[in-house]
């Protein structure tokens, strides 16, 4: 399986971000109760994310959150690697980085990175192995943990499974960059995967591009963009640098046969190499000026709207207000003449922020206050938890919304409706933008979640009519039937 371009870890999602909140149904009479005490103008919402991939849906919730009523968010994760709930909590927690100690531009453009590139900047890997050693403390420490990210439940967690997520911080930690040579394995998989057309490769690069994810609706994805990224495994490259040093964050460890018939343990990159980190945050976009095209070219590219996505995202959740681009014709603006005084004012400001910073960090412990996100709560679930949770009697009827992964579809069975609360929504990933399956097998797939569905006791919902081409046919949603 790891010579196949879906990969065996679902490093990111393939389909658009969520709002979480817009996709309950009647989410402004969901009833307010938790641990039987009542909320009076505070409601309760709990959502279950299965084998997302990425935090994308999680992000875009808390970001969007002030769109809706007022209400306490739980969000639920489970996935099916150990990788993955590192990544979460590496990329959420720079999401909550507050303006003092990073600014906006540079917080997407370290998002990116980590996200969607397996090399990046040396600044980056500063960041990657600061926050390694934060987690080690935080993932040994579960008080010091609420304390420094109360938004961030890592209790329910076993405790071999806290001891596996140490190791795999000390491994992002360590800056011997041959414990991961990403390029050689992107290359070793690139021809596994191509096999004979490894010496052609741009023609089945074209024709992936071209002839599937532009008919599928992703038009602009372009070829400079998605050609570097399927060569190098480079999607963003926002700023001006030398991208050489291997993204750690990427690695994850499956078990391989060996031709003798044993099974050893193998760290290297197992993620999609076909589709690219481009469908969460790149195919769509509230600013509709971004999906313009002039002679028949998209205007911006998907690295530029994801980019512009994530600094939506970012500016809302730390302002709560609609992020309003400025227009381009203001971008360049005359230089702003300062006064002497001025600059020896802004210099000793400067110095204040850095001898605060200093004060709140001791050794590998930081005690600096993310943003505030009191709302939400992201609940790390164990490894392949889903099928007992009906079992436990505090996840009975809890759960109003739950999104689950292509790549985790089997997990909904009939047992577990028993965790959803009356009136409850599921939304089901759909394989649309899966490169290596043909249309009978998209379409077969979609009659299989849609009989796995009804038979968990849900039925159909019908898409909006407004939805846009790049994102119809990427979710079947569903509502709970009570019987």
């Amino acid at each position: 399986m790891s010579g196949e371009g879906f990969g065996t870890v679902t490093m990111w999602g393939f389909t658009p971000a969520l709002d979480f909140q817009a996709e309950i149904c009647g989410c402004d009479c969901i009833s307010a109760t938790e641990e039987g005490v009542t909320h009076d103008a505070l409601d309760v919402v709990n959502i279950l994310m299965i084998g997302a991939g990425d935090c994308r849906h999680i992000l875009k919730t808390a970001a969007l959150r002030k769109r809706h009523k007022k209400r306490k968010i739980h969000i639920y994760v489970v996935e099916n690697n150990l990788e993955l709930l590192g990544k979460h909590l590496l990329l959420f927690t720079l999401s909550l980085e507050p303006a003092h100690r990073m600014g906006l531009q540079e917080k997407v453009e370290l998002f990116a990175e980590l996200y969607g590139n397996t090399l990046i900047r040396q600044q980056t890997v500063q960041y990657l192995q600061e926050k390694a050693n934060l987690f080690i403390e935080m993932i040994t420490d579960l008080d010091y943990s609420d304390e420094r990210m109360p938004t961030i439940d890592l209790s329910q967690l076993k405790y071999k499974e806290r001891d596996y997520l140490e190791g795999i911080f000390k491994f992002w930690r360590e800056p011997d960059m041959r414990h991961f040579n990403v390029s050689s394995m992107w290359d070793s998989r690139l021809r596994q995967y191509l096999a004979t057309r490894y010496d052609a490769r741009n023609g089945a690069y074209d024709w992936d591009l071209s002839m599937k994810l532009h008919d599928l609706g992703a038009k602009m994805m372009t070829k400079a963009e998605y050609f570097r990224w399927r060569e190098t495994g480079v999607a963003f490259e926002a700023r001006e640098g030398i991208y050489d040093r291997p993204n750690k964050s990427m690695a994850s460890g499956i078990l391989l046969k060996r031709r003798d018939g044993e099974r050893v343990p193998c760290r290297g990159y197992w993620g999609d190499m076909v589709t690219g980190p481009y469908i969460a945050f790149g195919v769509d976009t509230e600013e509709k000026s971004l999906l313009k095209t002039a002679n028949g070219k998209p205007v911006k590219n998907s690295a530029d709207i994801s980019l512009h996505n994530l600094t939506a995202i970012f500016h809302e959740l730390q302002s709560g207000t609609h992020y309003e681009p400025a227009p381009e014709e203001n971008d360049k603006k005359e230089p702003k003449i300062m006064e002497l005084d001025e600059i020896v004012d802004t210099e000793e400001h400067c110095d204040g922020e850095t001898e605060m910073d200093h004060a709140q960090t001791q050794g590998n412990k930081e005690f600096y206050a993310p943003i505030p996100c009191e709302e939400v709560c992201v609940h790390f679930l164990s490894l392949n938890s889903v099928a007992d949770l009906h079992k436990k009697s505090k996840f009975k009827n809890l759960f109003n919304t739950a999104f689950i992964s292509a790549s985790m579809v089997q997990v909904l069975t009939p047992d577990l409706r028993h965790v959803f609360a009356e009136h409850a929504t599921l939304t089901i990933e759909l394989v649309k933008y899966i490169l290596d399956l043909n249309k009978s097998q998209v379409e077969g797939f979609a009659a299989r979640v849609s009989t796995m569905a009804q038979e968990a006791g849900f039925q159909p919902v019908p898409p909006a009519n407004n939805t846009p081409q790049s994102v119809q046919g990427c979710f079947a949603k569903f509502e709970l039937v009570r019987s």
